[in-house]
């Protein structure tokens, strides 16, 4: 299958809201970023542009440093495809770019200028993660 095939492939699927989970079968030819539909398009959003995914039922506001979009996928999907490097599920209805958190606390994190909680059982994860200096009690 040729590039331009591969790329129809991928546009028709995203179109006719096919939500296959990546199954490693296929090369992805863009790795640093993922395409949305936005009005009729598919629009790319590069990882490092994600600020925070915030789940709801069946849609997810996924949250840019320039504008915010309303998908019609569950959370869990995002939490697959993108890179746990980048990426970490701090409560059960919130995953966050770990670029960009500015302050951690134990109920929640801001980002940019925004206030995200921290679920219980998520948050030994996200401070074990990171470095700390000094002793504030929130170990």
């Amino acid at each position: 299958m040729g590039l331009k095939e591969n790329i129809q492939e991928i546009a028709d699927r995203a179109v006719n809201g096919v939500s296959d989970t990546y199954d490693g079968s296929k090369e992805i030819l863009i790795k640093d970023a993922i395409f949305i539909r936005d009005k009729g398009c598919l629009t790319k959003i590069a990882y490092s542009e994600i600020v925070y995914l915030k789940g709801d039922g069946n849609y997810t506001t996924l949250v840019t440093r320039e504008k915010s979009f309303s998908l019609r996928n569950i959370l869990k999907e995002f939490e697959e495809i993108l890179p746990t490097e980048s990426f970490l599920r701090i409560h059960k209805s919130f995953i966050v770019n770990l670029e960009e958190i500015r302050t951690i606390s134990p109920k929640e994190v801001s980002v940019r200028n925004e206030k995200v909680p921290v679920g219980r059982t998520y948050y030994q994860t996200l401070i074990s993660g990171v470095q700390k200096l000094g002793s504030n009690g929130f170990d």
